[in-house]
């Protein structure tokens, strides 16, 4: 792990670090931290850049591969992006 960075990241002013923030975990695969992924999301999720909101779809897409029955509520429940939501349902669709 990084140590804490990517907690600050994702409240920097620059938009490189938040996306870094989302995407750190990005191959973690069954490692991944879904509490902090999606605490991350939450954070960014009303952000207009498109480099984040693609960053945030791309970051739920990677990890539905591995627990689609997880980010397909997430997905749901939470008030995404449109980009972003396709982008994170892209291989698991939406049922």
């Amino acid at each position: 792990m990084i140590g804490d960075n990517p907690d600050r990241w994702i409240r920097s002013d620059n938009m490189w670090l938040r996306r870094t923030a989302l995407l750190y975990q990005l191959k973690y695969k069954k490692h991944t931290d879904p509490e902090r992924l999606f605490h991350y999301i939450d954070l960014q999720k009303d952000e207009g850049e498109f480099f984040i909101r693609k960053a945030i779809g791309w970051a739920l897409r990677e990890y539905a591969k591995t627990d689609p029955k997880v980010v397909r509520p997430f997905v749901k429940e939470t008030p995404l992006s449109s980009l972003s939501a396709r982008e994170a349902l892209k291989h698991i669709g939406k049922e």
